[in-house]
C-alpha cells in the first residue's frame, strides 16, 4: 500500500507538470510519434543564466539503399533477402508523410494571429530538396534576430519569454548518382525566467533524498564504484565508451577527473520492476526540477532502457546532469542502461572530467589505467 501511495503521488505530480508543458505543437508531435519510433527527444535545463530552456528535437532522415548491379561497388547495400526497390519506396513514403505533417502544422501556426514572425523557404530541383521554416511564436525582451545566409534560416536568442520553432531539411545525391539521402531537424524551444532571475547550484543531497525511497526496494542490489584518470592510459578508444573533457583557462582541454558513485542493479528477469523503477525515477526527477527550477541541471524526459543487443554492449542514456562549474568543476550524472545481465541505474559524483569506462558495469574501480573487477565478473581471456 505504501508503494502504491508513493507512485500515485508521483504520477499526480507528473500529470500536473505535463499540463504546463502543453504547446501548440503537441498535435504535430503526437502525429509524428506514430511514424517515428525513436528520434524524438525533449529536454529541459537551467544553464546558469537565471532561466530554463525546454527543447524538443525531431530528427527526420532517409537513405536510399543501393544495389551492386545498379550502383556498383563501394555503396551501401541492403541485404539480398529484401527487395531494394520496395524498401526504398516504403521509406520514401514514410518520409513524405512526415514532411507533409510538418508542413501542415507549421503552416497552420504561421497563420495564427499571435505568431510574431514566420519565414518559409523551399527549393526543389532535380531531386534535391531544401526546406526551411523559422517561426517565432513569442519574442522575449531584448530579442536579437540573426540570419544565417549559409543555411538560409533565422535564429533567435534564448532570452526569457522566447518561444520558437525551426525546421531545416536537405537532400543530396549519393555517390552512385542514382539514389538520394536526406537529413532534417525539427526543433521547438521555449525559454522562461526563474523566480528572482538568478540560478543557483544544484543541491544533489536534497535531490537524492527524493530518489532513494524509489531505489530502496526489494529486488534491487547496489554497489559503489570509482573511476579516476589524470591522463589516458593505453588505448582510450578501447577503455572508455564516452566522456566530457574540461576546458581550462588557457583554452586547453583536460581529461583529469575523479568519479565516485553507486550502481543499482535489477536482474534481467525482473523487467516489470525495472520499468516501474525507471518511471518512478523520471517522475521524482521531474517533480524536483519543477519545484527547484533555479538550480542548474539538464534533464532528458522519459529516459528509457535501450534494447539489449546481441554483442553484449550497453548503451547508457543520460537522464540527468547537474552543473556546479565554479567550484572545482563539480558535476553529477544519472545514467540508465541495460545489458544481457539486467538493468542499471548509475548515480555519479564527478570532480573534473567524466570518462566512463567501457567495462563500467563490471568494474569496482578503474584508476589511472588500473582495473579492479567486481568479484566473479572479470572477463576470461
Amino acid at each position: 500500500m505504501k508503494r502504491i501511495i508513493i507512485t500515485s503521488l508521483l504520477s499526480a505530480c507528473f500529470i500536473s507538470m505535463s499540463a504546463q508543458e502543453n504547446t501548440k505543437l503537441d498535435p504535430m508531435f503526437n502525429e509524428l510519434r506514430t511514424l517515428i519510433h525513436s528520434g524524438i527527444s525533449t529536454s529541459r535545463g537551467n544553464y546558469g543564466l537565471g532561466q530554463t530552456v525546454t527543447q524538443t528535437h525531431v530528427f527526420v532522415g532517409s537513405n536510399d539503399f543501393c544495389t551492386k548491379d545498379a550502383c556498383g561497388e563501394g555503396q551501401v547495400f541492403l541485404d539480398s533477402i529484401w527487395d531494394t526497390a520496395t524498401v526504398n519506396k516504403r521509406n520514401n513514403e514514410i518520409r513524405d508523410r512526415i514532411i507533409s505533417i510538418v508542413r501542415h502544422h507549421l503552416d497552420s501556426i504561421s497563420a495564427l494571429p499571435d505568431t510574431e514572425e514566420s519565414y518559409h523557404f523551399e527549393s526543389h530541383h532535380q531531386g534535391i530538396d531544401t526546406i526551411r521554416y523559422s517561426i517565432c511564436l513569442h519574442s522575449g525582451k531584448g530579442q536579437v534576430k540573426r540570419y544565417d545566409s549559409t543555411r538560409g534560416e533565422y535564429f533567435y536568442d534564448d532570452v526569457p519569454g522566447t518561444e520558437t520553432v525551426s525546421f531545416n531539411y536537405d537532400t543530396k545525391l549519393k555517390p552512385c548518382g542514382k539514389h538520394f539521402q536526406s537529413m532534417g531537424t525539427l526543433t521547438y524551444s521555449r525559454t522562461e525566467s526563474v523566480k528572482g532571475g538568478k540560478s543557483v547550484f544544484f543541491d544533489w543531497n536534497q535531490y537524492m533524498q527524493t530518489i532513494l525511497p524509489v531505489l530502496n526496494k526489494k529486488g534491487i542490489t547496489q554497489r559503489t564504484f570509482k573511476w579516476a584518470q589524470d591522463k589516458f592510459y593505453g588505448d582510450a578508444d578501447k577503455d572508455y565508451s564516452f566522456g566530457y573533457t574540461i576546458l581550462l583557462d588557457d583554452n586547453k582541454h583536460s581529461v583529469e577527473g575523479e568519479t565516485s558513485g553507486t550502481l543499482y542493479f535489477i536482474p534481467a528477469d525482473q523487467f516489470e520492476l525495472a520499468q516501474a523503477v525507471c518511471k518512478d525515477i523520471n517522475y521524482a526527477t521531474q517533480h524536483y526540477i519543477y519545484n527547484h527550477p533555479e538550480q542548474t541541471y539538464q534533464y532528458s524526459f522519459d529516459t528509457q532502457f535501450t534494447p539489449i543487443t546481441d554483442d553484449g554492449r550497453d548503451y547508457k542514456e543520460q537522464m540527468l546532469r547537474t552543473m556546479n562549474l565554479q567550484e572545482g568543476f563539480d558535476q553529477h550524472f544519472v545514467f540508465v542502461c541495460s545489458d544481457v545481465r539486467g538493468y542499471y541505474f548509475l548515480f555519479c559524483d564527478t570532480k573534473g572530467a567524466l570518462w566512463v569506462p567501457r567495462e563500467s558495469l563490471i568494474l569496482k574501480s578503474f584508476i589511472n589505467g588500473k582495473k579492479e573487477y567486481v568479484k566473479g565478473m572479470k572477463p576470461k581471456k
